[in-house]
């Protein structure tokens, strides 16, 4: 292994990220010319540091995490947090440390945690961020607390004033979708569509299978678990691949990406129209619009849900007060490989909302086909729609950075 080679990173010029923002950077190496092995990699026998030499002058060291690639083979991906620089060019010491050479490796700051209750936890420097609950009690996994800059949950587990339970399957952050073949992952009451022409026939479940990665790291954390679709008379409809990556940002702010696959376990599945599925979150009750101090924002600039309910948009943002002097908020980002892109969303005034991506047009998929989204959940301080404008602009096109060997020229 090669140590302390001088690569060129060239990073494409890329606004809007605030001065205090990170950049999210990613750049694709060839794991032959530095001489590594893919099993290095995978048992972490190997880190990395980045010295970047800032436009400003000063020159600072931060950790990167690998990741090998799949497809092309060979090729290693590195990722780390940057600060923006308003030069297009970026000069970087690439720093490989082997484990045992007496050198330090990168700390993994973000790690996973598990509990004693069907709950596992994505820390960063012992300050936990999110919870992932898949105990089989619930009808779905779900992600909760989902923590903000200020220490407190912008989510919570239900309606604030459904004194009935009708929507106690709103819980917090999750997965679902109201008609799978005709079988609701969406609501867990089916009665409430009696005397109407719902096609409904059953309520399904979303069953936690297993894990197949938990990963912990300097840069971020990375879960991944199959989940079966099981319908109401226990006949598996879709599997799902489910890899969620947790990236905190300074501040307390924190990058959640979804990555999901389906896959039909049946001839075929429709995934019918529906404002109810795919990603759907119950914010805390004072980032409400109506009885909160909250408001909705989407990327068209419509307010609240008189503007952006039932409206196709390239993201949503929901922020308002979680204490008498901290605005914190949450907001997905759709991505534009994803089907149906920009999406409908379904949000209301007592604080729902939803990423609908079957809002206005139904899908079949077939035996051997796989449907996969794409995701990212921004949980940030204040309610500048402004960073949450350049935070999607970032999943939807990340920075293009090319890498060559050598000192500048």
């Amino acid at each position: 292994m090669d140590e302390g080679r001088t690569l060129r990173f060239d990073v494409a010029a890329a606004d809007g990220l605030d001065s205090r923002d990170e950049a999210i950077l990613s750049a694709a190496i060839d794991l032959e010319a530095l001489g590594l092995d893919p099993a290095q990699i995978e048992a972490r026998q190997v880190g990395f540091w980045l010295q970047e030499r800032l436009a400003d002058g000063p020159t600072v060291r931060v950790p990167a995490q690998a990741e090998v690639l799949p497809e092309p083979q060979g090729r290693l991906k590195l990722t780390w947090l940057a600060p923006r620089s308003a030069s297009a060019m970026r000069r970087v010491i690439f720093e490989p440390v082997e484990r045992g050479s007496g050198k330090a490796l990168p700390f993994p700051a973000v790690q996973i945690f598990p509990d004693a209750s069907d709950r596992v936890w994505v820390s960063h420097d012992n300050r936990n961020l999110l919870g992932y609950c898949y105990s089989g009690q619930y009808r779905k996994p779900f992600f909760y607390p989902v923590i903000g800059p200020s220490g407190r949950s912008v989510t919570r587990l239900g309606h604030p004033r459904d004194f009935e339970g009708g929507h106690d399957h709103h819980r917090s952050l999750w997965i679902e979708h109201e008609n799978v073949n005709n079988v609701s992952f969406e609501t867990e009451h089916l009665h409430f569509y009696a005397g109407t022409d719902s096609p409904l026939v059953g309520i399904g479940r979303i069953e936690h299978d297993r894990f197949l990665r938990q990963e912990d790291g300097p840069v971020y954390a990375r879960l991944e678990m199959a989940l079966d679709w099981v319908s109401h008379e226990g006949e598996v409809l879709l599997n799902e691949v489910r890899r969620v990556r947790v990236c905190p940002l300074s501040g307390g702010e924190q990058l959640i990406d979804f990555d999901l696959s389906f896959v039909p376990q049946v001839e075929q599945v429709t995934f019918g129209q529906s404002t109810f599925g795919i990603l759907a979150a119950r914010v805390a009750h004072s980032l409400e619009s109506g009885r909160g101090g909250g408001r909705i924002l989407n990327a068209r600039g419509e307010l609240n849900e008189e503007g952006v309910h039932r409206q196709r948009a390239e993201w949503c943002d929901y922020s308002g007060p979680v204490s008498p002097t901290e605005t914190n908020g949450i907001a997905i980002l759709g991505h534009p490989e994803n089907l149906h892109y920009p999406h409908t969303f379904h949000v209301r005034d007592d604080g729902w909302m939803c990423a609908a991506p079957f809002g206005r047009h139904a899908k079949t998929i077939h035996s051997g086909e796989t449907l996969r989204f794409q995701f990212r959940v921004f949980v940030h301080d204040g309610d500048d729609g402004a960073r949450v404008a350049a935070r999607h602009a970032e999943f939807a096109q990340p920075v293009a950075v090319s890498v060559t060997e050598g000192e500048d020229g």
